[in-house]
């Protein structure tokens, strides 16, 4: 009872509810005593409608006292409920002002389900928030940015990226579970981990570590995309839970090296995935049931006659992977290490195996076994 009734009033807000709840209670019991019983009125509903307009100050006039114990009553809740209601008022105005710049510091948690989070910022990452307007993953989405820019920074960037309350920030070290925690990963769409700028290479891959291992724990079913900066990291965090990892300057060394042959691949990659004022051709869709019984011949000779759209290639999507995946059911010691995970009761959750695909396979191939089709939209003859 003690701990209950300290927990009441455990803040000033909450000892001002408390008080304006048993002064309303009093007078209201007060004036039923005084006042309406006597006149032979049962009526309680209207003693608590008395208190509620006189303490309120609003005075109706509906219902008045009569004696003068009861106008002794009125006098005391309306003198106290001046004092109250506007202590209460400003306290609501403050906790409302206060909330809403903890929120703009990025200090409260976000309560967003099918949104996306970027982690850490670099000069990259403007790219990535462009594609994700682009590609429709943020047209009605919500955005949440989770790194420790400084305020004029973020400010900033609110101005440039003009997504109004679909941005939200969360301020800390990605490091942090209890900073990841306010991004409610849980309830995220998919997850992307950056380098941070401003870190060496070593302590960058390290912050997406952490955040891996803590996102892992926390996020069992969204999947993680992360940009590493040395190559000898990339293991460490596809164990540490990360569905695909792409190492920085990989992409442009293996462009600069095709360019070699031919400069055209250049502008044939701006254009398929999109770059500057080159719109993206490339896009995704899922296979149709009426699909999946063709053959990869079949199903460009469609494709070309529908819509003029071209495919490129099959995808396996990507699916959950469980510690029984990779053990192996004839080995007696694998069998043991499940047995032992079982007991115990721990997750053997691995998080996502990625997708793989199949580039241009043979026209016989057939389409039952996969999920998604890469392909190239048709371009008009103006562009």
């Amino acid at each position: 009872m003690r701990l209950t009734a300290k927990t009441l009033i455990s803040t000033p807000f909450r000892k001002l509810l408390v008080l304006i709840t048993t002064l309303l209670v009093g007078s209201s019991v007060g004036f039923y005593i005084i006042e309406l019983r006597p006149q032979g009125h049962h009526d309680y509903l209207s003693a608590i409608w008395w208190a509620v307009v006189t303490l309120t100050t609003v005075g109706y006039g509906d219902i008045v006292p009569a004696s003068t114990s009861g106008r002794i009553l009125g006098l005391f809740v309306m003198i106290s409920g001046i004092g109250m209601v506007s202590t209460l008022t400003g306290n609501l105005a403050s906790i409302i002002v206060e909330n809403r710049a903890k929120r703009r510091k990025g200090l409260l948690k976000v309560k967003l389900s099918g949104h996306v989070i970027i982690i850490g910022w670099n000069s990259y990452a403007r790219n990535i928030v462009s594609t994700l307007q682009e590609t429709g993953l943020l047209t009605k989405g919500d955005l949440v940015l989770v790194n420790s820019l400084a305020p004029e920074e973020r400010d900033a960037l609110a101005f440039d990226l003009d997504m109004g309350n679909r941005l939200h920030f969360v301020y800390g070290n990605p490091a942090h579970e209890s900073v990841l925690h306010r991004s409610s990963p849980a309830t995220a769409r998919v997850v992307y981990i950056l380098s941070q700028a401003g870190l060496s290479a070593a302590d960058a891959d390290q912050q997406s570590l952490y955040a891996a291992l803590t996102l892992r724990s926390l996020a069992l079913k969204a999947p993680i995309y992360s940009e590493v900066v040395l190559a000898e990291n990339r293991d460490h965090l596809l164990r540490a839970g990360v569905s695909e990892i792409v190492p920085r300057g990989e992409v442009a060394s293996m462009l600069l090296g095709r360019m070699g042959k031919t400069p055209s691949v250049w502008p044939f990659f701006q254009g398929l995935v999109g770059s500057r004022n080159h719109p993206s051709s490339l896009d995704y869709r899922l296979l149709g049931s009426d699909e999946k019984a063709m053959t990869w011949g079949e199903l460009i000779r469609t494709s070309r006659s529908r819509d003029g759209s071209l495919p490129l290639a099959l995808c396996h999507e990507s699916k959950d992977l469980t510690l029984q995946d990779m053990l192996d059911e004839g080995s007696a010691l694998d069998q043991f290490i499940l047995e032992l995970f079982t007991l115990s009761g721990q997750q053997t959750s691995l998080g996502q195996q990625g997708p793989s695909i199949m580039i241009n396979p043979a026209d016989d191939l057939e389409l039952t076994a996969y999920d998604g089709l890469l392909f190239l939209k048709a371009q008009s003859t103006e562009s």
